[in-house]
């Protein structure tokens, strides 16, 4: 029985929050509202992702209309409290010699996820009308979780530093992808969206290291850290 939009969000929403556990409840110093308020966000998105996901699989319309109302405000929500995460990551990749080479790709990755968010976002609601396109780019945003999630339960299951850990899945959510274009392709459904997303984030894991080594970007992260 092959797995629902529904199943393998929600597993993702799981994975994400087992991944941050440790730093939202074992964390020895309190949680900023900067933190808190983007953990809230990011996690009601990802809830309401799910929500959609099965309201959609079971027809019921006006409920999908309404929680997409949530989803919106969520989505907003969320790429606005990323931008103090990101000015507190260029500040702790500045302040400190040697995180500053894994910090600022670390950065730049964060950069690009958000970058890609927004895209997929704007795409979802431009083909609102279009239910393939529509339910396909909305799901894709929730792949954009593992990197930060389930990239912190590989760090702390193989020992490896923060970069090595959001590339593996990354590479991880690449395997997903390839796995429902597959499904895709014998179905019968000539999808576009899956493959797309999946070249951007192939191109994510190759400028990441491009984007962070340039000069331009080191002084764009002291000019937002500085903020």
């Amino acid at each position: 029985m092959p797995v629902s939009a529904p199943q393998w969000l929600a597993a993702i929403v799981v994975i994400t929050v087992i991944g941050f556990q440790p730093s939202s409840t074992r964390t020895t110093t309190p949680i900023d509202w900067a933190h808190a308020l983007h953990g809230i966000t990011a996690l009601g998105w990802s809830t309401t992702l799910v929500g959609q996901a099965w309201l959609a699989e079971q027809r019921r319309r006006e409920a999908h209309r309404l929680l997409a109302v949530a989803g919106v405000l969520f989505a907003v929500g969320l790429v606005a409290t990323a931008l103090p995460m990101l000015a507190s990551l260029a500040s702790g990749a500045l302040a400190t010699a040697g995180f500053r080479p894994i910090g600022l790709r670390l950065l730049a990755m964060d950069c690009l996820l958000l970058a890609l968010f927004m895209v997929l976002f704007a795409v979802a609601i431009a083909f609102v009308r279009t239910p393939a396109v529509h339910a396909r780019a909305l799901a894709a945003t929730g792949l954009l979780a593992l990197p930060a999630g389930l990239g912190r339960l590989y760090m702390r299951l193989f020992a490896i530093d923060p970069m090595r850990g959001s590339h593996l899945a990354l590479g991880t959510a690449a395997l997903l992808l390839v796995a429902l274009i597959v499904a895709d392709r014998r179905a019968g459904v000539r999808d576009v969206v899956h493959p797309l997303v999946l070249g951007a984030m192939l191109a994510v894991a190759l400028l990441t290291g491009v984007i962070a080594d340039a000069p331009w970007f080191a002084w764009w992260a002291q000019q937002i850290a500085g903020a």
